[in-house]
């Protein structure tokens, strides 16, 4: 068998996870390209730490995996010719495509600060530390992960102890309910301790003056707004509209040979860590059809959140039921919620390649 040629296309932690998954699975049965904006990417989930820090995101580079790198965007898809248009105007053809192309930011709630990771470092440190009156810290109802405005919350509590008071508005009922009731319970405890007012089941509309405006019409006076964004698709020509759907090994339906990974599905939750787990469904299944003698194992996410506190972090685990319903947690399997570490290396993205790779670059 001819050695299967293989565009990823994307930059960010799917795309990584992926690539390192089909060199340790495939071997030479594949060649492996990359098409990206740049030669490495910032941690994201380490850019709540800036505004307080007030140093960069750490950044990871593709340095030491052996994929041949295309600097560029993906522009649209001929599913039937097998290529692509990037943005430059070239084209790249492919035996199988994995679209991680990400999502697009979008402000969710007019008038507020919104949080974006490391490109809103400097404005949020700003408000949080112009404030004078109380900072509000909203989860939109569209936020498709609401664990960083918690973050920013109690370490915003850490670092300003003698500052104004801090809220968290959030639709949830309680403290980042899809982990379950023992981590929520923690999790509010924390809020309680670092004293951090909870209002739950309130979606933030809008900031207008002073305050905050709430979907059911209520204002709460604020010095300062911070929010989550909403995510909206890339438009991606030759793909279905809106965000992918996928099946169980990470196929985009309806397209034959392109496969998607991270914030460009369809999945409700748009994490890292969920993010390497579609990847690695993806590459198990390339790997496989290159001749691979391995059982592609299925999507089958499990949560995993670290949540910086100021002090010692807390971790959280769940298993989440069935393959495109991330919203609640298995019956059968409680929660696991504790201030040691859950998995290892203790990182904030977990992979099952990534997370050594990472650890090798510290």
């Amino acid at each position: 068998m001819s050695e299967m040629r293989v565009l990823i296309a994307g930059g960010g932690v799917a795309a990584l996870e992926a690539a390192l998954a089909l060199r340790a699975l495939a071997g030479d049965r594949v060649s492996v390209e990359l098409l990206a904006p740049g030669t490495q990417f910032p941690h994201r989930p380490s850019s709540v730490v800036s505004p307080f820090s007030g140093e960069d995101s750490p950044q990871v580079s593709w340095d030491r995996v052996q994929v041949t790198l295309h600097r560029g965007s993906l522009e649209s898809v001929d599913p039937d010719a097998r290529d692509v248009l990037t943005t430059d105007g070239g084209r790249l053809r492919y035996d199988r495509l994995l679209v991680s192309t990400g999502a697009l930011a979008a402000e969710a709630v007019p008038g507020a600060t919104t949080f974006r990771g490391p490109i809103s470092a400097g404005i949020v440190d700003a408000a949080i530390h112009g404030a004078r009156e109380r900072i509000i810290f909203a989860v939109p109802a569209e936020a498709a992960w609401g664990l960083p405005i918690y973050e920013l919350a109690l370490l915003a509590a850490h670092e300003r102890k003698d500052g104004p008071g801090l809220m968290v508005v959030t639709p949830e009922p309680r403290p980042l309910n899809v982990f379950g009731r023992t981590a929520s319970d923690a999790v509010a405890r924390l809020l309680d301790r670092a004293g951090v007012e909870f209002v739950g089941e309130t979606a933030a509309d809008s900031v207008l003056g002073d305050a905050l405006i709430t979907r059911d019409g209520h204002m709460i006076r604020a010095g300062a707004v911070i929010a989550l964004p909403r995510l909206e698709p890339r438009p991606l020509p030759g793909l279905p509209d809106g965000f992918l759907e996928i099946d169980e090994h990470a196929r985009v339906r309806g397209v034959p040979d392109v496969f998607a990974a991270g914030d460009v599905t369809a999945e409700p939750i748009k994490q890292g860590g969920l993010a390497t787990q579609q990847a690695d469904a993806a590459a198990e299944r390339i790997a496989f059809e290159a001749g691979a003698e391995i059982e592609p194992r299925p999507y089958r996410p499990v949560l995993r959140g670290l949540l910086l506190t100021g002090e010692a972090p807390l971790y959280m685990r769940t298993d989440l039921e069935g393959h495109g319903a991330l919203a609640r947690p298995l019956r059968y399997e409680p929660p696991r919620t504790s201030r040691a570490p859950l998995w290892w290396p203790d990182q904030k993205i977990v992979g099952r390649y990534l997370a050594g790779y990472l650890a090798a670059a510290r």
